[in-house]
Order: structure tokens, then C-alpha cells, then sequence
């Protein structure tokens, strides 16, 4: 549940806690699991804080995950470059068949530039 402020007409609006520009862009995500599986997943959005991302098993909330991902132009304002990511889940999202993940990007590693 987003924590919410007053405004001064007494409704009041969900708190937003992201620190990055947020771009709506698919981008291919390869999430490590600690069973040694992986799982391929787009975002549905991306910063340089962190990624919004569906999948269709159940991640739960505060979950470590290890993730490859190339970080677009748009985020490094420079080339292209692959990132091994260490991130936490700190929002859940269910529907029906998939689980939205927020995912807040705790450390990242560049490994190399992507062309």
C-alpha cells in the first residue's frame, strides 16, 4: 500500500519515492535465480534506480534478485552497457496470470559496452 499525503483540497495523493527519470521501455532483463534457473523478462519500465518488470512466477516482496540487463542510450547518455545487477523487490503487483515487480537497484556492475 503507497503511503499517501494530504493536498490542500483534503484528498490525498500517493507518495512518489522514485529518485530517477523513469522511461516506459521495454528492455530485456535475465533474472539469476539461486536455483541456478533464469528467467528472460522484459521491463516495463526502466531508471537508473531500478526496473519494473512481469513475470510469471511468485517473487516475494524484499527478495534479493540478480539480474543481467542493458542499460539504453536514454539511461547512460553515453553507449549502450550490460550491467549485472543486484536489486530488491519493494512493490508487488498482481493480476491475473503475471506478477509486476519494482525492483530498487541496490548495486550494479558494468561489464562491458553493448553495440
Amino acid at each position: 500500500m503507497p503511503k499517501i499525503q494530504p493536498r490542500n483540497d483534503d484528498t490525498m495523493l500517493p507518495i512518489d519515492h522514485r529518485t530517477a527519470q523513469r522511461y516506459a521501455m521495454k528492455v530485456p532483463v535475465e533474472v539469476l535465480l539461486d536455483n541456478g534457473a533464469q528467467l528472460r523478462v522484459l521491463t516495463r519500465d526502466i531508471s537508473a534506480t531500478g526496473v519494473f518488470v512481469s513475470v510469471a512466477s511468485s517473487i516475494r516482496l524484499g527478495s534479493y534478485l540478480r539480474f543481467l540487463i542493458t542499460f539504453p542510450r536514454e539511461i547512460t547518455t553515453s553507449s549502450k552497457l550490460l550491467a549485472l545487477c543486484d536489486g530488491l523487490v519493494v512493490r508487488r503487483e498482481l493480476d491475473d496470470t503475471l506478477e509486476g515487480l519494482a525492483i530498487r537497484i541496490e548495486r550494479y556492475h558494468f561489464l562491458r559496452s553493448v553495440d
